[in-house]
């Protein structure tokens, strides 16, 4: 129906005059010839940490390209370049012959048109509550800026013939609503679809019935697992139905109708060429999200199985390259003149004896560097030593999802349960970081991410989460996510047919049990943040818009019975 109402001349004729009218707002230019902006203004990040940081297009200096790569951002997710970069750096190593670049035409977009968070669009680009209605975005003037104003400009100065996006579970909606404004206009462009998200399609590993592929004319390719041999293949392909069928982990049409080729075996990580972020490092959010450090990818997966992570179905394998592999990687960017890292793993200490012998093999070449990433809390951290030899090897920032300071909430999320345990981890951190001042170094210290409103959270349960985080704030530098919790499909199921707990659902958002409702996870993410302004601790709060959105409908509700 949507076909009907979009006209995509029309649509492309308003961008025109809006990317137009921001040039005569008296906004810095570097090319009057170009509709987009050099420099941004100082977003809240960069201020907090009295940083500048400019920002440049690179659509000035681009050339012809076979293929563009880019993957839509997502609000809950930074750092999220590493999979297209991982992409790019391949085709450089292993099939020159092909021109391939990487753009960020939304970054771009956003940082012209700083976004109200609080927006209707902007929510739209992380939404739970509207999974697969992606025709929403058309009520928005904002999806035909980005669609016609930045990535059609890209498409038409590089004459490229594909477009490949990325997607993850919180960019899919924004991805589908381009994509097909894309193919619109541009119906020669074939669009390549990859990325874990890929597996929340309806035949996926995380399938959602709503994502339904048969509506998705406009997609020409899906890849599933491990991208790069088969994006290679599919450059050298003449995109015959011969080609397409002897490429395997490929899912494409044919005739109107999805065909799903054998899926690949996992590539050997040790393969894996130095990530090249060169078409990145002018860009504004990646330099705030990095700032002088290097994204490094030592392992994909999780062997653990959180109830809320959908990292294990996305990704069912855990693998990690060698110890020696990754050396030689950082080896590599110490000639550069970098020694700051940050692992882009789902988790660091998936294995531990890994990391033990990374960490003293660091040690023994002595090499002065400094390195975050994912951690879990678990056993190995309760043992001093073990935590002096992370900090000793370069260890500075532990992102943990840390979640809840109630043993049974742990429980359920199938988290490190033993809070007494949890609490020798952080008192280990504060020994630690007095011995770290007393040498003049870099304390170690945890990045936590929280959960507000699991499923069987009551009060009480909130109540510890609070009493911990105000009770060992030294430990942390900041509350990387505080998120009101959402339902996902696969929980729902466990939660109401397995443990027959009790259930009143609507969607991700709307949702109760015995524990707590809607307004409930509202009421406390608003006291956890007065106890985070109280601390002194930067902090971000997700999903609040959600629940701020739903308590504004119920109300209208209310209100509207009310005269019946």
């Amino acid at each position: 129906m949507f076909e009907d109402i979009i006209n995509p001349n029309e649509q492309v004729t308003k961008a025109d005059n809006r990317v137009s009218a921001q040039i005569a707002s008296g906004k810095e230019v570097f090319d009057v010839k170009v509709d987009l902006l050099q420099y941004m203004r100082q977003s809240v990040f960069v201020e907090r940490n009295k940083v500048k940081i400019t920002h440049k297009f690179h659509f000035e200096d681009i050339g012809e390209q076979d293929c563009l790569l880019l993957q839509v951002p997502n609000i809950n997710e930074s750092g999220y370049y590493a999979g297209i970069v991982a992409l790019k750096s391949w085709v450089n190593k292993y099939a020159p012959e092909f021109k391939v670049a990487i753009i960020d035409p939304v970054i771009d977009y956003f940082y012209i048109n700083p976004p109200d968070k609080k927006s209707d669009f902007f929510n739209l680009f992380n939404t739970y509550s509207k999974q697969s209605q992606f025709h929403l975005f058309y009520n928005h003037s904002e999806i035909f800026d980005i669609a016609y104003g930045f990535i059609g400009r890209y498409l038409e100065k590089t004459k490229a013939k594909l477009l490949g996006f990325s997607i993850i579970d919180g960019n899919i909606d924004a991805t589908l609503a381009i994509a097909k404004l894309i193919k619109e206009k541009y119906p020669d462009i074939k669009i390549l679809v990859g990325g874990n998200g890929v597996e929340c399609l309806e035949f996926g590993r995380l399938p959602n019935a709503n994502y339904r592929v048969n509506d998705y004319w406009f997609i020409d390719t899906i890849n599933r697992g491990d991208g790069e041999y088969t994006f290679v293949e599919l450059l050298k392909s003449d995109w015959s139905e011969e080609s397409l069928m002897n490429i395997k982990g490929l899912v494409w049409r044919l005739n109107g109708v999805w065909i799903h080729n054998p899926m690949r075996a996992n590539i050997d990580m040790n393969e894996l060429p130095v990530p090249d972020y060169s078409e990145l490092e002018d860009n504004y959010y990646y330099k705030s999200v990095y700032q002088d450090t290097v994204p490094l990818v030592m392992s994909r997966g999780c062997p653990y199985r959180c109830s809320f992570c959908s990292v294990p179905d996305y990704i069912p394998e855990y693998r990690f390259r060698t110890t020696d592999n990754v050396i030689q990687e950082i080896e590599s960017w110490l000639a550069k003149g970098k020694k700051h890292f940050f692992c882009h793993d789902s988790i660091i200490n998936g294995n531990p004896n890994w990391l033990k012998e990374f960490c003293e093999k660091i040690i023994a070449k002595g090499y002065d560097i400094t390195f975050g990433g994912n951690m879990r809390l678990q056993q190995p951290m309760r043992d001093l030593d073990t935590m002096r030899l992370y900090r000793k090897a370069g260890l500075t920032k532990m992102i943990t999802g840390f979640e809840s300071a109630s043993e049974p909430v742990l429980r359920h999320m199938k988290k490190y349960s033993n809070m007494e345990g949890t609490k020798e981890i952080f008192e280990n951190v504060r020994i630690v970081n007095k011995e770290c001042a007393a040498e003049g170094k870099i304390p170690l210290m945890f990045g936590m991410q929280l959960i507000i409103g699991y499923l069987n959270e009551g009060e009480e349960d909130f109540q510890k989460t609070m009493d911990f985080v105000e009770e060992y704030h030294d430990c942390m530098d900041e509350i990387i996510t505080c998120s009101a919790f959402l339902i996902h499909e696969p929980l729902r199921i466990r939660w109401s047919e397995v443990d027959k707990q009790y259930l009143e659902y609507i969607n991700g958002v709307n949702f109760s049990t015995k524990w707590n409702t809607p307004m409930d996870r509202l009421e406390r993410l608003d006291r956890i943040e007065q106890l985070f302004i109280k601390i002194g601790i930067p902090y971000s709060i997700y999903n609040r818009g959600l629940y701020a959105e739903l308590k504004e409908e119920l109300k209208k509700k209310k209100e509207y019975n009310h005269t019946l």
